[in-house]
């Protein structure tokens, strides 16, 4: 009997053989009764040795009622294995959509079906937590009888769907039918917000007037065009250039704005000033202030509103990785 590393080992190259043999996975996605597996499960096959006793009990007396009811029953279970394999062969899947998430929390991965069976009847898994002790996947069933699975999430950072092992017993719970599904569903995990370092000040309102006085148009930093923003303030220049659609961002009284500069803060561990910045972030943007992040390596942004939060919590995620990551 393997031990539980080898049978780890052979399902891994099992799940590698699936992969390759099935291809890449494309939504919308109709999964073909090519790559649905399936074998009795632990009820199945304590249902098959009584079928088969009964049979052979049946012969040793010549008892054709026996015979009967073994006949009737195999058969039932032949359709019962048609019925399982069906009830995932030709279900599909019609969108995947995964929500941002911190670090320590959960990512949110919600999949639109269109299936025979209902949402409760299907079973997803993690592949690469399986066999791991106490590893879970939780899935919830939305209204609209779409599912969300709830993936934790570890570390800050690009975030993709792990290979999904989707399966099912129903109707009856003598088979086990399963695939494997290989999304293409990728977000990002933000920092954990965390710290306990005050807010920046607001600049002072008599430095703010002498910067109004003194010039109008101080430039505090470019940032990325976003719906809405006016054409004048566009930095056309640089787009004639070849850099990206940019706007201008300007300093004074009126426009006062917090400042978060990550070589500014006092904690050693990179993490822990991104976690810091991430919590002011946070805040700043329910209270509908504005505020200015300044990272090592990148420009500055400043601007206020659910855009600018998620502009910036993004850069934290992505913050000393590698650009295609």
């Amino acid at each position: 009997m393997p031990t539980q590393p080898q049978a780890g080992a052979l399902r891994q190259r099992m799940l590698r053989w699936a992969l390759r043999r099935q291809g890449p996975d494309t939504l919308p996605l109709r999964l073909a009764p090519r790559r649905i597996y399936i074998l009795p499960t632990r009820t199945g096959w304590v249902f098959g040795l009584l079928v088969l006793a009964m049979f052979l009990a049946g012969m040793n007396y010549g008892n054709g009622l026996a015979l009967l009811l073994t006949f009737w029953l195999a058969a039932f279970a032949l359709v019962g294995m048609i019925q399982t394999q069906r009830g995932l062969a030709g279900l599909v899947l019609l969108d995947a959509d995964a929500e941002p998430a911190f670090a320590g929390g959960e990512v949110a991965l919600t999949l639109r079906l269109d299936s025979r069976l209902a949402p409760q009847d299907l079973d997803f898994g993690d592949e690469s937590t399986r066999g791991t002790p106490a590893a879970s996947l939780q899935v919830r069933v939305n209204a609209d009888s779409s599912l969300t699975l709830l993936f934790p999430a570890r570390r800050r950072g690009p975030w993709r769907a792990p290979v999904l092992r989707l399966s099912t017993t129903a109707p009856f719970g003598l088979f086990h039918t399963w695939t494997w599904v290989a999304l293409d569903a990728r977000t990002l995990v933000y920092p954990k917000p965390a710290g306990d370092h005050p807010l920046p000040e607001l600049p002072g309102a008599e430095s703010g007037s002498r910067r109004l006085a003194g010039s109008l148009d101080e430039l505090a930093a470019l940032r990325p065009f976003r719906e809405g923003d006016s054409p004048r303030q566009v930095a056309w220049k640089a787009y004639a250039r070849g850099a990206p659609l940019l706007v201008r961002e300007y300093q004074g009284h009126a426009a006062a704005l917090r400042e978060f500069d990550f070589s500014q803060l006092p904690q050693p561990d990179i993490e822990a000033r991104l976690s810091q910045l991430s919590r002011w972030i946070v805040d700043t943007a329910a209270d509908n202030q504005r505020w200015l992040l300044r990272l090592p390596g990148a420009s500055p942004v400043a601007g206020a509103g659910p855009g600018h939060r998620r502009e910036c919590l993004s850069q934290l995620a992505r913050f000393g990785m590698e650009p295609g990551a």
